[in-house]
């Protein structure tokens, strides 16, 4: 929510898609392990985290916490 200026209620609503996707990507790893097996069905995990994790990459928040330090600034108040 913090990448956004604008439409937040969008972008919470795709947020929320994800969470309803965590209750139907369980029954895509059953219907293709039905088929293949588990094992290899559980590699569509890496799509799903996959996606997940350049999210994390592309975002570029508006506000910046100020809330974890550096390893200097750690050490200087030591």
């Amino acid at each position: 929510m913090n990448s956004v200026p604008h439409h937040h209620g969008t972008f919470s609503g795709i947020l929320c898609t994800g969470i309803v996707g965590g209750a139907v990507v369980p029954l895509i790893i059953g219907g293709i392990a039905e088929l293949v097996g588990l094992k290899y069905a559980m590699t569509f995990m890496f799509l799903t985290l996959g996606y997940v994790l350049s999210i994390g990459f592309w975002a570029n928040p508006l506000v910046n916490n100020s809330t974890v330090k550096s390893w200097s600034e750690l050490f200087k108040s030591a």
